[in-house]
């Protein structure tokens, strides 16, 4: 059975976050694994202003 593009796109999102958290952290030495979660703990940045950067960057993307 054929995914819908709908599907398509939400396992694309899906694979940026496991990249986002995990896979591009494992040898990042500025922001490895777990800092993110640290960082959100310790109120350095909250889950909603990570969603507004990523929205503000996906709609300038789509602009241009």
């Amino acid at each position: 059975m054929t995914k819908s593009k709908a599907d398509l796109i939400y396992d694309t999102v899906n694979d940026l976050v496991a990249d986002f958290l995990y896979y591009d952290r494992q040898e990042d030495e500025e922001l490895p694994y777990g800092e993110i979660q640290k960082a959100i703990v310790a109120e350095d940045v909250s889950v909603e202003q990570i969603v507004n950067w990523f929205e503000a960057k996906l709609c300038e993307g789509l602009q241009g």
